[in-house]
């Protein structure tokens, strides 16, 4: 899997975590809350893509199973937040995005496993236009 999702969804919080902590006055940033709760929240779900940005599947199954129940409780939590209206939008477009993101890794499968391609007759022996 290409790492652009993990990179984009990363720096998405890193953003929002960085700007509510120092700009939590600015009109964009004013869609997200500023509460040490969410930012704790931030740091953990960005450490745990910063790991798995620096690491290379198959990631260990430990990891992948905390990295995936982590992933389904954020999302939990994201969709019960907006049945209540408890959440600001910024931060149900972000952790929502960056759960997926991570539970998204934490399915991988093994990127060492080879599927054997069939052979196919080389070009000198085998024309398709001729037969």
């Amino acid at each position: 899997m290409s790492k652009l999702l993990i990179v984009m969804s990363f720096m998405s919080l890193v953003i929002l975590a960085i700007g509510t902590a120092f700009m939590p006055h600015d009109p964009i940033f004013m869609l997200a809350s500023n509460s040490s709760s969410y930012e704790y929240l931030r740091e953990a779900l960005a450490s745990i893509l910063f790991v798995q940005l620096v690491t290379h599947p198959p990631r260990n199954i430990i990891f992948r199973l905390l990295a995936g129940i982590m992933s389904l409780g954020v999302v939990a939590w994201v969709a019960y937040a907006v049945f209540t209206v408890t959440i600001a939008p910024l931060d149900m477009l972000s952790l929502t995005a960056v759960a997926i993101a991570i539970g998204v890794t934490a399915l991988e499968i093994k990127s060492d496993l080879h599927v054997p391609s069939p052979k196919l007759p080389s070009s000198k022996t085998y024309n398709p236009l001729i037969a």
